[in-house]
């Protein structure tokens, strides 16, 4: 998780404050925070606000886009170690649609060989495309923009789950093609637990949402008219709003994150995590740890590449004890750099390492 910010954790105190005198609350506090969030996220993604749902979680957009989509193809794609929300909700969709589900492996690929491995895969044939923007076991950077161009090409469904690199690197869903993108909030949107944002391409604009809130109608700022049952939903992505969107507690914390995002630019960010992981191969240079090349592998977070007799787990607990915090994911030591570390940081990692 990424901690909150002192501004959202100000936001949120003043939020539950407000609860003790619910009476205050008018029709619009339950959509306007909501509307900036969605105005806030589109800016990061270059989408429309319209085309954003606000959910509790990725395994709820992933299941909100698959049960829109119909195929009478003979495969699904998802790549090997995905997380397992994604790759769950892709076997659960596949079964019953009597699809085959791909897992391409990477085995002794490069990460160059394994993207094309992927690309290779997609075809005429092909149903959905499901997988990370960015691995989140190792880092290693999925080639969306070619990824993309395939799927486009053959009409294939591309779900990307963001969650380990929207907002620390620039994506623009347009450009890549993609046509549902889920993240959750709490990593590198600096947003809260429970909450989750997606976006849904046009293709999903006349699409079924998996449960009928009230909130999401369009007469639903009319409190008054609620009880006409008015059928139609609001446009585009917001039929796709988890129900009670508004969650008073959360969404103060989600809009201090997006909007501070947003002052710092992505492009920044990106850079500035890009400065601290070159630094750390320098400092490496000429230690016995491997980094990945940056063309295939992401700057604010990798995995440290070391020799078979090292043994991850006790590396692991050897950095906590000098107080440097990373993530054993399978055999991997992933380390994670964000705008809150400092070279000061960098050299400390490097000098346990040594």
């Amino acid at each position: 998780m990424a901690p909150i910010l002192k501004e959202a954790e100000l936001a949120s105190q003043n939020a539950i404050k407000k609860q003790r005198n619910p009476h205050t609350f008018s029709p619009n506090d339950f959509f306007k925070t909501t509307t900036e969030i969605k105005n806030e996220f589109s800016k990061i993604i270059a989408s429309n606000p319209q085309e954003i749902a606000i959910m509790p979680s990725t395994s709820y957009g992933f299941a909100s886009a698959l049960n829109n989509i119909k195929s009478n193809r003979k495969k699904a794609i998802t790549i090997e170690n995905e997380f397992p929300s994604g790759y769950f909700a892709l076997q659960k969709w596949s079964t019953i649609n009597q699809n085959k589900l791909m897992v391409i492996k990477q085995d002794d690929l490069s990460p160059n060989e394994w993207n094309n491995k992927i690309i290779e895969s997609i075809d005429e044939n092909t149903s959905v495309v499901l997988l990370s923007s960015v691995h989140w076991m190792n880092g290693i950077k999925l080639n969306l923009k070619e990824i993309g161009e395939k799927c486009k090409k053959n009409g294939v469904f591309f779900i990307v789950d963001g969650t380990q690199s929207v907002g620390a690197i620039p994506i623009n869903v347009k450009e890549l093609h993609i046509d549902v993108l889920i993240c959750a909030a709490y990593k590198w949107l600096f947003g809260p637990y429970s909450m989750a944002l997606g976006y849904f391409s046009e293709k999903f604009n006349n699409g079924s949402p998996i449960e009928e809130s009230w909130m999401n109608r369009s007469n639903a700022k009319n409190f008054s008219s609620l009880t006409e049952y008015d059928s139609n939903y609001m446009p585009s992505a917001n039929r796709f709003n988890v129900g009670q969107t508004s969650n008073f507690i959360l969404s103060p914390i989600m809009l201090s994150g997006l909007k501070q995002l947003n002052k710092w630019g992505i492009e920044n960010i990106s850079e500035y995590c890009n400065n601290l992981y070159s630094y750390l191969k320098e400092l490496c240079e000429n230690k016995d740890v491997k980094f990945g090349d940056s063309i295939d592998t992401s700057n604010h977070l990798f995995s440290l590449g070391f020799s078979k007799d090292v043994d991850s787990k006790k590396m692991k607990e050897k950095l906590e004890q000098n107080n440097i915090f990373v993530s054993l994911r399978g055999e991997y030591i992933r380390v994670s750099l964000n705008v809150f570390n400092e070279k000061k940081d960098i050299e400390k990692l490097a000098h346990v390492l040594s």
